[in-house]
């Protein structure tokens, strides 16, 4: 972020939660935001120094056409694009009321799809559409939120297992997984041009809908574990944007909680929501 002195960052699924709080967090760094959602307008207003330096644009990642338009948007606004921050995703809730918890087998093929529908065909729309605007200023950073459910540990030479269990939160982990699979090879597409690509993983966040769903959980005997509030990922995130592909800052998976904490930017408890869910 330093190597710019005003960045232009382009934040999908903007409106609330982690997509709010990286609106802000990137504004109060001096940065001029494209603040991308369904619904523009969110539930609370950004929070910044200067909010003429926000540009609020309908689009659904799903479709082409609108996700060209907010890009010819922001060229025509800000002139250029830096950093575009891939957040907008389906939860698992949106699919799964109350509790958005699924197993493997019990979600059905219309939940299949409709979640690599949005989380991984989606976001490669709005990449394909965004990875010219980068290249034409001589780089930039891409940004995709994901999740530790897919990340794997080496126990023995030759054999993993996974970081950690997905926890009855399926199709949404897989969809996370391919995801994160697209992001480093596309990493590797795109270093000549000079843009990093590299995945952002949130501790369980606060949003939209959290407590409902903790509450619904407990209920059906889920232990919740203590949510974060979305702020937590901004530290993460402002580093990598400042990522680029030739030097070789790409094709990584950040876990924000352990990046706070190894950066001093405090552990889980610093960021913990209040009132936690219970």
């Amino acid at each position: 972020m330093a190597e710019l002195p005003h960045p232009v960052v382009v934040v999908t699924g903007a409106a609330r939660g982690i997509g709010r709080a990286l609106t802000n967090g990137f504004l109060r760094e001096g940065a001029a935001v494209v603040a991308m959602d369904r619904d523009p307008l969110g539930v609370e207003p950004f929070e910044g120094p200067d909010l003429h330096r926000v540009l609020a644009v309908s689009a659904d990642i799903t479709d082409g056409d609108s996700v060209a338009a907010a890009r010819d948007a922001a060229l025509d606004r800000f002139g250029r694009v830096d950093v575009v921050v891939c957040n907008a995703a389906l939860r698992q809730r949106s699919l799964f009321e109350p509790t958005g918890l699924s197993t493997v087998m019990d979600a059905g093929d219309a939940e299949w799809r409709a979640m690599f529908e949005v989380n991984v065909i989606g976001t490669l729309t709005v990449i394909r559409r965004f990875v010219p605007a980068l290249a034409a200023t001589g780089g930039g950073s891409i940004i995709a939120v994901g999740t530790i459910g897919p990340m794997t540990r080496e126990v023995e030479p030759g054999v993993w297992r996974a970081a950690r269990s997905a926890g009855l939160n399926q199709p949404y982990e897989a969809s996370k997984a391919a995801l994160t699979s697209m992001i480093f090879s596309l990493a590797a597409e795109l270093r000549d041009h000079d843009i990093a690509a590299n995945v952002l993983i949130p501790g369980p966040t606060m949003t939209t809908g959290s407590a409902e769903m903790a509450a619904a959980r407990a209920a059906a005997g889920f232990v919740n574990p203590p949510y974060l509030r979305p702020e937590h990922v901004v530290p993460a995130a402002l580093h990598l944007a400042g990522r680029r592909g030739a030097t070789g800052q790409t094709a990584t998976a950040v876990d924000a909680v352990a990046w706070n904490d190894e950066h001093g930017f405090g552990g889980p408890h610093r960021w913990h929501a209040h009132p936690t869910p219970h």
